[in-house]
């Protein structure tokens, strides 16, 4: 299926070839990975055009010559199979809405077992919350990159806020102990 130019997004497009250099690979493929793009093909890297993608694209840009390579970042509308790209986005939105849950739950499942074990101390605390909002801050990133609507996102979002819950319970159980 074709859709009309008008509702086609653009994309931006990575284009690289890496010199031989140890960790290399690694590290491109990190970043890209973290900034949410998809990878069509080999060397080549996707994300929907947005002007924080295109900073993050020419930053690894200047990386990949830096190191020896090439780069080339292209705007695009993808003309046919757009259908598979977006799901191949979505597909890794989901990955990460996964983990970021499944993160929750060992984090509510600690909570569960100090609270279990009578273990009220503020250090725990301290560590469940600092997790918590790290746990917050990669929803907000994830949010932030998906762009077509994981369905996945609300689930991710309620995830977080039973953990947020749990902590909040904990935090009470330390205040009224220590």
């Amino acid at each position: 299926m074709t859709l009309p130019a008008a509702s086609r997004p653009a994309w931006l497009i990575l284009a690289y070839r890496l010199a031989t250099r140890p960790g290399l690979k690694t590290t491109v493929r990190r970043r890209l990975t973290a900034i949410g793009a998809v990878f069509p093909v080999n060397a080549v890297a996707a994300v929907p055009a947005s002007p924080a993608a295109e900073r993050a694209f020419r930053r690894l840009g200047r990386t990949i010559a830096n190191a020896g390579g090439s780069a080339q970042i292209l705007r695009a509308e993808v003309i046919e199979g757009a259908p598979d790209l977006v799901a191949a986005f979505n597909a890794a939105r989901e990955e990460e809405y996964a983990e970021m849950m499944a993160d929750c739950g060992q984090v509510m499942t600690a909570l569960e077992t100090l609270m279990g074990n009578g273990q009220f101390r503020y250090g725990d605390l301290g560590e469940k919350d600092a997790e918590v909002r790290r746990l917050s801050l990669r929803n907000d990133a994830i949010r932030a990159r998906d762009t077509f609507g994981a369905a996945s996102a609300e689930a991710a979002a309620a995830a977080l806020a039973r953990c947020r819950v749990a902590l909040d319970g904990f935090a009470a159980r330390v205040y009224q102990e220590g």
